[in-house]
């Protein structure tokens, strides 16, 4: 009966450590795999013409699952230089004065995300995925599609 309990003090701790720790990381993957979800969807939407506006409501429709007031969404777009064949500078997407966006057929569509993901252990697994100060782990998707 001693020798039970002395080994289940010892053994358990270790298999709840294991437990929640695949728990915050399934967790975590969950929210990195949304994110990376929203930001092809956004960019979908965006190469047929939405304006920002419109890319940031629809971004608000379908993140489920995801804290909108944690999340950072940066809209942009480049042309390419035909004379030289390079790509020029990422720019601010903007609309335009024919209710589209800016971009113009071939250019490119870059949108970038930015989700503070709040561990739901706390300070337990901080250390180990590298969260800051107030518990959250910063994840990013970048997505990059050609306006139609």
């Amino acid at each position: 009966m001693g020798t039970a309990t002395v080994e289940a003090a010892i053994v358990l701790p270790v298999l709840l450590t294991l437990l929640f720790g695949m728990l915050e990381l399934g967790l975590m993957a969950r929210s990195s795999l949304a994110l990376g979800h929203l930001g092809r969807e956004a960019v979908r939407v965006a190469i047929v013409g939405a304006t920002p506006t419109r890319i940031n409501s629809f971004i608000g429709e379908i993140s489920s699952g995801i804290n909108d007031a944690r999340l950072t969404t940066t809209l942009e777009y480049r042309a390419l230089d035909t004379d030289t064949g390079t790509w020029g500078s990422w720019t601010p997407l903007a609309t335009g004065e024919d209710g589209l966006n800016i971009a113009r057929s071939g250019d490119q569509v870059r949108v970038s995300l930015q989700y503070d993901y709040q561990l739901a252990s706390g300070d337990l697994f901080a250390v180990i995925v590298g969260a800051t100060d107030d518990n959250t782990v910063p994840l990013e998707a970048t997505v990059v599609g050609v306006r139609e």
